[in-house]
């Protein structure tokens, strides 16, 4: 991986803060998404995207300040969370699974 990810931002306001672009995935998980290069980054966003670029230690005060579950690396969907027993459907007899 790159020493740098590049996010994608919203553009600055008159205060000169940056607001990032975070993703809600459909479990509900809080997802940062990050290119590994600013070709990477357009071809998923456009190059109308305004973006800046992130370190290491940048990364760390975003999930400081966000607390992102995910990061969504060029434009790939994390899989899922594991379902635990409890989570699971309930199984109808022959594997078929019932219906609520």
């Amino acid at each position: 991986m790159s020493d740098v990810l590049y996010v994608p931002i919203r553009r600055r306001d008159s205060s000169g803060h940056v607001r990032l672009e975070m993703r809600t995935l459909p479990d509900g998980r809080l997802a940062l998404p990050a290119y590994t290069s600013p070709k990477e980054l357009v071809r998923c966003c456009g190059p109308q995207q305004p973006w800046m670029g992130v370190d290491s230690t940048g990364l760390q005060e975003i999930h400081r300040t966000t607390g992102y579950d995910v990061v969504l690396l060029d434009g790939r969907q994390p899989p899922p969370p594991p379902v635990g027993d409890d989570d699971r459907p309930f199984e109808a007899p022959l594997g078929r699974r019932a219906t609520r």
